[in-house]
């Protein structure tokens, strides 16, 4: 699952940068943004929720999929959040 979480991870960089591109900020600024909120969130789940699931997850392989992937879809969720928080912060300027 670690392939997937790069992979969206870079998808993340390259995703805050054109949108800062677009509205005239900083790209490297955001996506360092970007990219260190995905990895925040993505460890937070990783070492709290995985840990609790992994028991749980023995018992079935698309259970045990899911809970693996549940890091990344954090980490997604986390930084559509931020970007969008990113975004309303330049509209009010």
């Amino acid at each position: 699952m670690a392939f997937i979480a790069i992979l969206s991870a870079i998808a993340v960089v390259v995703w805050f940068y054109q949108s800062a591109m677009k509205v005239g900020e900083s790209g490297v600024k955001w996506a360092t943004v970007g990219v260190l909120g995905f990895w925040i969130a993505w460890w937070i789940i990783k070492l709290t929720v995985v840990g609790v699931l992994a028991g749980l997850a023995a018992k079935g392989a698309f259970f045990g999929f899911i809970v693996m992937l549940l890091p990344t879809l954090a980490g997604l969720a986390t930084i559509y959040l931020v970007r969008n928080k990113l975004l309303a912060d330049v509209a009010q300027k």
